[in-house]
This record gives C-alpha cells, sequence and structure tokens, in this order.
C-alpha cells in the first residue's frame, strides 16, 4: 500500500474512533462554527411571550403551569385584538382545571388559531429511565407496557417505548390542532443540536414546529381545510411516494429523514421575547400578522431550572435555551428555509481531505511539505467557516485539523526518521566492510539532536496593585444546619454561577471560592477602570442574587459585599501534590473586613473610600470612620448605592443623613438624634440612619470620654 495511502487511513480511523467515543464533530466542531459565525438576524413573524419570572411575581402564580391558565384567556383576547396571525402554546394542559378551563377554552375559540402541544413520553426499563417535559412529569409517569400474567416485571434494557398523552378534552377540542415536540431530558445535559420533524415512533406525527408552518403557509397553498393538518400530515408521510400533488419544498420536508439540525440565530434571547405580563396587561404592540409561541422562558440568567436545554451558544455567561425557544427556532428555519446542511457524507470529505494532506507530506518530505500541508488545512478551515456563514453548509473540521492533520505530521516523520535509519544503517555496513578501522568514531545515533533545556523555573507569583472584592453569606452556618451536605452543594452550585457571571462580564478574576465566601481581584488596568469594573460588578451580583432568591425554592442567600485596593501578590501556593491560585495579602483581609460592616449597618455592598474617587455613573454616600477587629489603622467607608445616567438625582434621605452622620462626627448628639429620625422617616428600611440613631441615643445617655469620630466595632 503506498505511503500516502497508508497515513489517510490511520488518520480517519483514529478520527472516525474518537468522534464515535466523544462525538468531536458536533462538540467542537459545530459548536465552534456556530461561534465563529456569530449571532444573526431573525425573522421579523416570530414572537416569544415569555412566562418569565417577573412574570410569575407580578401575576402571582409562581411555577404551578396550571394556575397560568386563568390569565390565559386575558392574553388570548390581547394577542387576538393585535391581530396575530398564530398562537402556538409550548404547553401541554394535561392536568384539568375545571374552574378555568371553560373561560380558556371560550377564548381559544374565539382566537381560532390557536395550536397546542401534546406530551409525549420515553421510558426504558419501565419508570426507572423516564423522560419528559414540564407537565408530561412525575405525575403522569406510569410503565408504558406490562408483560401478561407478570404486571411487576420491568421492561428490558434493549426495549423503549415513546406514547403521546392529549390535552385535557376541553382544551383539546377548543384548539386548531395539537402535535407533540419531544427534546432530550435536561438531566442528560447534551446539546440540542437536531430537532425533530416527524415521530416516525409515534405513528409518523408531525412536531409541533412543522405542523405550525404548514398552517402559517396554508393561507397560500392548496393545503386541505376540511380536517386538522396533523392528520393529513401524518397521512401524506405515509404515503409518500404517492403524494404527486405537493410542491417540492413540502415533499421535501415530510418524504425526507425525521429530524433536521437547528440553525440557531444566536444564544438565549436572540429571538425577539415579550414578558407575558407585559402582552397581558396591553403592553406590547406589533404584533400584527406574527407567530406567537407561549411557553416558559427566563429573561434573567438563571441556571438550574427544568425545561431548559444546552445549546452550541450555551455557556456560563449566557445559560441554557428554553424549550419554547428551540420550538421558536425550528419554526424560524422553517419559514426562511435555512437549516444547516451536510452538502456531502462526512467520512467522503474528511477522507479526501487526509489523502491531499498525505500527499503533500510524502511529496514533500520535511518542512516544506508540513508548511504546505498547513497552508491548505487553513484555507479549508476557512472555506468551512465561509460555508456555514453563507451557505448553511456542515463540513467536518474537528477531525480533519485536530486528529488527521497532526497524526499525519506525527506519521510523516515517524517515516522520514526511519528513512534516515536505515539509511544510516545502509552507511554502517558500507563503512564496516571498507573502512573498518572507523566504526568506533562514528555517533551511536543519526547526529547530537538533543536540545539544551532551559533549566529555570519562571516565578509562580506576581505583585500587583489591585482591587479585591469579598462576599459572604449571611447566617450561612444556619441555613446549612438545615440541609445535607448533597443539597448544599446543588445549592452552592448554582447561587456562585449566578455570582460569578458579573465578575467575568466585567474582566475580574475569582481567586477563592471557600464555603459561603467568594473572593475576586482586579488588576493590570487603570485603577479608575478597576474600581469602576467592580463597583458594576457589585451591583449585579447584588441584583443577581436578589432575582436568585426570588427564583429559588431554599431560603434566601442574602449576600454582603465589600471592596478595597491595595497592594496584592497573585499565585500558585503549593499544598502537597496540588497547587491553588490565591490573592494574598493585607488588602484581602480589609475586604473581607468591610464586607463584615455590612452585617451591622445593614446594607449590601460597602467600598473603601478611595474606590469612590472618579466614579462616573455610579451612586456612593459615605457611611462613616470604623475601626475594625484586628486592625488599629481606621476605614473610611461608603456604601454603593446603584447606577444612574446623567445628573445625580438629588436624594432627600440621603441628604439628611450626610447632615446626620457630620453632626453625629462632631459630637452634636441632639442634633445628630434628631437628622437620623428625619431620615428614617423618609426612608424607614435605611440601615444606616437606623444604626446612627442608636449610636447616638446611646451617646447622648453616656458620652464618650475621648470623642475621635470613629466607630468602634467589637465583631467581625
Amino acid at each position: 500500500m503506498p505511503r500516502s495511502l497508508r497515513i489517510t487511513v490511520l488518520g480517519f480511523l483514529l478520527s472516525t474512533l474518537v468522534d464515535l467515543a466523544f462525538d468531536t464533530e458536533s462538540r467542537l466542531g459545530l459548536d465552534t462554527l456556530f461561534k465563529i459565525r456569530g449571532p444573526q438576524a431573525t425573522p421579523d413573524q416570530v414572537v416569544i411571550v415569555a412566562m418569565d419570572e417577573a412574570s410569575e411575581t407580578r401575576l402571582g402564580v409562581g411555577q404551578d403551569l396550571t394556575r397560568w391558565r386563568e390569565f390565559h384567556a386575558k392574553l388570548l383576547d390581547q394577542l387576538h385584538h393585535q391581530g396575530a396571525g398564530l398562537i402556538v402554546f409550548d404547553l401541554q394542559f394535561i392536568a384539568a382545571n375545571p374552574s378555568v378551563d371553560p373561560t380558556l377554552a371560550n377564548a381559544m375559540r374565539a382566537a381560532g388559531k390557536i395550536l397546542i402541544n401534546e406530551c409525549v413520553q420515553k421510558f426504558r426499563r419501565g419508570v426507572e429511565d423516564f423522560y419528559g417535559r414540564e407537565e408530561c412529569s412525575d405525575r403522569n409517569k406510569m410503565p408504558a407496557i406490562a408483560r401478561e400474567g407478570e404486571p411487576e416485571t420491568t421492561l428490558s434494557e434493549q426495549m423503549i417505548v415513546m406514547r403521546k398523552l392529549s390535552p385535557t378534552p376541553v382544551i383539546a377540542q377548543a384548539a386548531l390542532d395539537s402535535a407533540p415536540f419531544y427534546l432530550i431530558n435536561d438531566s442528560e445535559n447534551a446539546n440540542i443540536r437536531e430537532s425533530w420533524t416527524f415521530y416516525d415512533a409515534l405513528a409518523e406525527a408531525p412536531s409541533l414546529p412543522v405542523l405550525a408552518w404548514f398552517y402559517y403557509q396554508q393561507a397560500s397553498s392548496d393545503y386541505p381545510n376540511e380536517q386538522p393538518l396533523s392528520a393529513w400530515l401524518t397521512a401524506q408521510r405515509r404515503a409518500c411516494a404517492n403524494s404527486p400533488n405537493l410542491d417540492h419544498r413540502a415533499k421535501q420536508l415530510i418524504c425526507a429523514g425525521d429530524s433536521r439540525y437547528l440553525n440557531y440565530y444566536g444564544p438565549p434571547r436572540t429571538l425577539r421575547m415579550e414578558s407575558y405580563a407585559d402582552v397581558y396587561e396591553g403592553k406590547v404592540e406589533d404584533l400584527q400578522g406574527k407567530v406567537i409561541f407561549v411557553g416558559r422562558a427566563n429573561r434573567q440568567f438563571s441556571p438550574g431550572k427544568s425545561d431548559f436545554f444546552p445549546t452550541p451558544y450555551s455557556d456560563s455567561r449566557t445559560g441554557k435555551m428554553a424549550g419554547v425557544e428551540i420550538m421558536a427556532t425550528q419554526f424560524a428555519n422553517l419559514l426562511e428555509d435555512r437549516f444547516i446542511e451536510i452538502p456531502a457524507p462526512g467520512w467522503l470529505i474528511s477522507s479526501l481531505f487526509g489523502l491531499l494532506i498525505a500527499l503533500l507530506l510524502v511529496g514533500l518530505a520535511g518542512w516544506p511539505g508540513i508548511v504546505l500541508s498547513l497552508v491548505f488545512a487553513l484555507a479549508y478551515a476557512g472555506s468551512a467557516v465561509w460555508l456555514f456563514g453563507q451557505r448553511y453548509w456542515w463540513l467536518p473540521v474537528a477531525g480533519p485539523l485536530l486528529i488527521q492533520l497532526p497524526l499525519s505530521w506525527l506519521l510523516s516523520l515517524a517515516w522520514s526518521r526511519y528513512d534516515l535509519m536505515r539509511e544510516r544503517g545502509r552507511i554502517l555496513e558500507f563503512v564496516s566492510r571498507v573502512f573498518p578501522q572507523w566504526v568506533g568514531v562514528l555517533p551511536a545515533a543519526p547526529g547530537q539532536w538533543t536540545e539544551s533545556a532551559n533549566a529555570g523555573i519562571a516565578k509562580s507569583e506576581k505583585d500587583v496593585s489591585g482591587l479585591c472584592l469579598a462576599t459572604d453569606i449571611e447566617d450561612y452556618t444556619a441555613i446549612a444546619a438545615q440541609h445535607s451536605p448533597r443539597e448544599m452543594w446543588t445549592l452552592l452550585n448554582t447561587y456562585y454561577q449566578v455570582l460569578g457571571h458579573p465578575v467575568v462580564s466585567h474582566d475580574g478574576v475569582i481567586a477563592d471560592v471557600t464555603g459561603d465566601a467568594m473572593m475576586a481581584v482586579w488588576f493590570d488596568a487603570p485603577a479608575t477602570q478597576q474600581r469602576r469594573s467592580a463597583c458594576l460588578a457589585a451591583l449585579e451580583m447584588a441584583t443577581a442574587v436578589a432575582s436568585f432568591n426570588l427564583s429559588s425554592s431554599q431560603e434566601p442567600l442574602a449576600t454582603r459585599i465589600g471592596l478595597h485596593e491595595g497592594d496584592l501578590t497573585l499565585g500558585s501556593l503549593d499544598a502537597g501534590s496540588s497547587s491553588h491560585y490565591r490573592a494574598i495579602g493585607d488588602t484581602v483581609n480589609i475586604a473581607s473586613r468591610i464586607q463584615g460592616v455590612n452585617k451591622y449597618l445593614g446594607t449590601r455592598i460597602l467600598a473603601a473610600q478611595s474606590i469612590a474617587t472618579d466614579l462616573e455613573g455610579i451612586v456612593t454616600r459615605p457611611v462613616g470612620t470604623f475601626r475594625v477587629v484586628g486592625r488599629a489603622e481606621p476605614l473610611n467607608l461608603v456604601e454603593v448605592v446603584g447606577k444612574i445616567s446623567g445628573d445625580p438625582p438629588s436624594n432627600k434621605m440621603h441628604a439628611l443623613f450626610a447632615d446626620g452622620l457630620a453632626a453625629f462626627q462632631e459630637g452634636r448628639w441632639p442634633e445628630a438624634t434628631r437628622l437620623f429620625q428625619a431620615a428614617l422617616v423618609v426612608d424607614a428600611n435605611d440601615g444606616p440612619s437606623r444604626f446612627y440613631l442608636q449610636k447616638t441615643l446611646h451617646y447622648s445617655e453616656m458620652p464618650p470620654l475621648a470623642w475621635d469620630r470613629i466607630v468602634v466595632l467589637d465583631g467581625k
């Protein structure tokens, strides 16, 4: 076998085995192509009405889907009044709600263009492996098949069963039509790259996005009006070869495979998304002729909820995508006819790539062949990126570029080395026969090719002037005592994703996470930029934690934040056989102490006074001078209040507090008492005013012997 062919075969076989084991072409190839291409323009016809956290709070429904039904009727009236073209519910309406179902059914009939989702359940080995979305969940879990005479026997590992659960009859009869929309269960954590068009395991039933597309096209096509299109589509797929009346695109969709690769437009919330409560209250316009998808969808970064799935754009910043967004994405792809397509079998393209690389390496041995093959590989990668962005063609890139190319280089170099060794053997044989006296002078190996290694070890630490942010959870010990370690791990895992996102998005570095505390640092940037970035991150952390607490069923994790700037040493600390990256220095300790002062003042975010210098768009207010435990040097602190745009608005409570603080520091106790009381009349929840009022009342009765304007705190 020629050497180039052997290199091709070995590279292709290894690439195929790695792809089978780790799904590299999808995980690395397809996902990377999406991220290189970036977000795309979305069709104007598609709108998602998100049953989000804000709507849960404003409507008081929580996460029980049946409680939303009393609001669906008015929502449909609003959408019908604005002339929505089609309304698709990504809800299954399995459990009956007799008190509101008739009203909802009447609204659905009045709108006359409502499609609803049907539950699909997938079973393997009875109820031990069970998959179902939202309402299609544990309450409907039951063995799908019982063997005759052996009702307790579970199914075998190889037997997989799928079935549909229809909506409650009152809702089903009022809807225009219904179809299933099944997605892989979230617990498998597999990216959603394909979506079903038809469910052959469910008697050739069409998926809900396909059904919606045919209804949307019905006005301008010859599709039947006398029966539900779902039944017609099933009949057409069963008799596909005998359906000459279908146009080319419809026939290709109905008669081809049962799934398509989704062409995502971007990360979650790329498609137009409106809050359910806003639409319900009539605050959203421009819905004339739109296709509306109604379903659960978080508008904020809230990982850990059900019915949310990873996609090629998913990461810790974007979070997962709601099922209703995936449904709307498939409909949008149908609308624009722009699914991701594979133009030729992947094995054929990979084989041709490997063969051309091998021919270059064999024909031009050594560095010329490597350089030329690298140029060809870069040209192939550029073509793959261009074709993906312009034609939506998916060419294999992970296997050819990450496995076949370097393996071909290694094999080529190994064969070159082998040829060199054989040539040297022939030379030695010749010398031993003709000039035997020279044999002892020849080197034992072909050349002295050992490179001198750099014995110096790079420094693992770095001294910087930076800014440190410290956090802590209030009453963490009491909360942890009420839960098992596994429950606390699950809660904190989600909590730290929420907490870490603002740090990373504002160019910070998470230096440590220990128990209930997190430490983040900013460095290698101008001081003003570091201060602004850290303050913005702290404010967004406070907002994100508040949203997290509202969406969590566990106890709220009240978070305190402290900021300080100064000298730091960043580096790895060796402990045994492992290393840990840490920020070390007094700045870290002071930030932690500042964080603890929040407990006394009833605040969320406190910072050293120097951090408030030259802050644009951020409101701060001085809260006094404190001496904390373990430090003789007093700390001048400010509260980081919030963000503003333009000139800061006047705040009566802040002005009264500032006057009261000045009087307090000058020892004018009666006047300070009056001013703090006035500040609390304006805002009864202001923690610093309440703290200082207690201090002034105490000092009015027992004045300090030597007043130095410093408040001494006796605890952390």
